[in-house]
This record gives structure tokens, sequence and C-alpha cells, in this order.
């Protein structure tokens, strides 16, 4: 096993550990925004979403001093994700993390050198 393999073992090992604080979400990776999924009665191009279920996630709130109001709004959180749990996909801004049904579209992704844990600033939608 490789160092960065490693790293993304140990971060999923730390999510599992802090379960009780975690919360199973799907995890919604924008897949298509094509002139095919054009609404004609709403105006607007719907994206199309690929589902990963079950993914864990630790959410935290930014510090007073990050939120600017612009970049940072007052009411976003900062979800946590380890790399392995959501492999399938590469995190990007315009996905979307689904919690009791109530979608928080992804503004800004971040990850560690080894890529084993994803920090994404979501805003509900």
């Amino acid at each position: 096993m490789g160092l960065n393999q490693a790293f993304k073992l140990a971060a999923q090992e730390i999510v599992t550990a802090f379960g009780d604080v975690g919360v199973s979400t799907n995890y919604e990776a924008v897949t298509s925004t094509s002139a095919n999924t054009y609404n004609t009665s709403t105006g607007v191009a719907a994206a199309i979403y690929s589902t990963v279920a079950g993914v864990t996630v630790i959410f935290d709130v930014f510090e007073l001093k990050q939120i600017d109001g612009k970049i940072i709004q007052p009411e976003d959180k900062r979800a946590l994700i380890p790399a392995k749990s959501i492999s399938a996909v590469t995190p990007s801004a315009e996905d979307r993390i689904v919690v009791a049904g109530v979608p928080w579209r992804v503004v800004n992704v971040r990850t560690d050198p080894a890529e084993a844990l994803w920090e994404l600033q979501v805003r509900k939608s």
C-alpha cells in the first residue's frame, strides 16, 4: 500500500470513528448541463446528477473571521468527506450534498496534498 492510499484509508477511518457526528448523505455530482435538459416551461437548463449514496459527511462551521458575506456567507457550512468514500467522482462546484431531502450546493472544493479528505464549502440551495 502506497502512502497516498494509507492517507485515504486513515481519513476514512477517522470519519468512521466519529460516526456519531457524521451524517449519512447522498453526494450528487453534476454529470451534464447540456441543452438536452432544457425545461421549456421554466426556461432553465437542469443539471443531471450522478448519485453516490450513503456517504458520511462531517459538517463544521466556518470561523467568524472567515465569513466575509461574499465568498463565505454566514449560513455556509464546511463539509468534510473522505476521498475513499466518493472515489467514483471528483467533487466540483455545483455538485450537491442532500441531507434529509435538503440539497446543499457545493460552492468551493479543497483537498489535502494526499487527496485523502475533501473539504467542501456548501450552501443551502
